[in-house]
């Protein structure tokens, strides 16, 4: 071994310890997440009487509907407003709404002019918050589902002094293999770095499950501001933090069933993801592709070719400890991982650096449930 080891070995072996540290750390931080946050929080306000309005915006298609009607409809809170909304020009959506206030009478539809907006779903928020009995808003999407206590485990972190509270969103039930990679992207990706920043006092909500109030959201903005991207969530959590509020999630994710997915529906999403990503979290973006496995794997082997332990094997032991120690994190944390885990990780760490590309690229358009939405130039 020479006295003095090339630059080229020596970058490798520092990124290749950035992208371990970083994934050790992560999967750590996000695995203490739940203990850290029932500790501050104290015990889960279960009796609370302050009544919430739950407000669901839904388009079509939502094939997962019927099972958020039957998580809505099972939530364990004393005064509750349950409000599906859709807009006058979604047929297919009301009637999936009707049907699903009929099997469940303790839900409420509503067909509203949605507001002039680009993002479909602030649209319908817009138009939405406004018909709300209760200034306490949990706003949710049309395929999530939680348990009884869902109110009550964000009625907690509130209570400790958070203003705005989310949960990460686990995929399961996936019914394809791009439908796993889909979970895959979304359970050992972006909630793992969710409950990891939340961990750590860095937090960042998602759309999927959202309180707040709703004269602090209307004081802040509201939705207009975020019509024109796809980021409605990121774009609301700025304002509300803008107006002095605090952002946490809570212990308990909720879930999304995943269903089926093609190539498109995976490529689509994700790429809307990492351009929000890129736009409202410019660090943690610029983090995910110097931190990937990819990167870490050919610095692991270019390491290890020029200390003489040959490429090949410091390419697979770094592979082999990537994939490892991210299915030991789902097992101990008890989220879906797919039996067919090892396959899925290799297709989405393989999609993932073309996606990171892809979003630096500006784009006209996006796709929100394979429908083309024109974005601001």
């Amino acid at each position: 071994m020479p006295d003095t080891l090339p630059i080229t070995t020596l970058a490798s072996a520092a990124l290749w310890t950035l992208g371990v540290g970083w994934l050790l750390g992560t999967l750590g931080m996000a695995l203490l997440q739940p203990l850290k946050r029932l500790r501050r929080n104290g015990a889960v306000l279960s009796s609370s009487a302050v009544p919430v309005s739950v407000i669901v915006p839904v388009s079509s298609p939502a094939p997962a509907l019927p099972q958020c009607a039957a998580s809505l409809a099972a939530l364990d809170h004393p005064t509750v407003e349950i409000i599906l909304c859709c807009a006058e020009t979604d047929p297919a959506a009301a009637a999936a709404i009707e049907a699903a206030v009929q099997r469940h009478p303790a839900l409420q539809s509503r067909v509203v002019v949605p507001a002039p907006l680009r993002n479909p779903k602030s649209a319908l928020l817009a138009a939405a918050v406004p018909l709300a009995a209760h200034d306490l808003l949990l706003l949710s999407d049309d395929n999530v589902v939680a348990s009884p206590q869902r109110i009550a485990q964000h009625l907690a972190v509130r209570a400790a002094g958070h203003g705005l509270v989310s949960a990460c969103a686990l995929g399961e039930a996936a019914a394809s293999f791009w439908g796993e990679v889909d979970a895959a992207f979304m359970n050992g990706q972006f909630a793992r770095l969710q409950r990891a920043g939340d961990a750590v006092g860095l937090s960042f909500s998602t759309g999927k499950s959202m309180l707040v109030s709703r004269q602090d959201l209307l004081a802040s903005g509201g939705f207009a501001p975020s019509g024109d991207t796809m980021c409605e969530d990121a774009v609301v959590q700025r304002q509300l933090v803008q107006a002095g509020q605090r952002v946490a999630l809570t212990a308990e994710p909720v879930r999304q069933p995943i269903g089926r997915r093609d190539f498109g529906e995976v490529w689509h999403r994700h790429l809307r993801w990492a351009t929000c990503r890129r736009q409202f979290a410019p660090l943690l973006f610029g983090l995910e592709l110097v931190t990937s496995a990819p990167v870490a794997v050919l610095a692991g082997g270019v390491a290890a070719g020029s200390l003489g332990f040959g490429f090949v094997g410091g390419a697979g032991t770094t592979a082999i400890l990537f994939l490892g120690a991210e299915w030991a994190f789902l097992r101990l944390a008890g989220w879906p991982a797919g039996r067919a885990f090892p396959f899925v990780w290799a297709a989405r760490e393989a999609l993932a650096p073309a996606l990171w590309l892809a979003a630096l690229l500006p784009r006209r358009r996006t796709y929100w449930r394979n429908r083309p939405v024109p974005l601001r130039r």
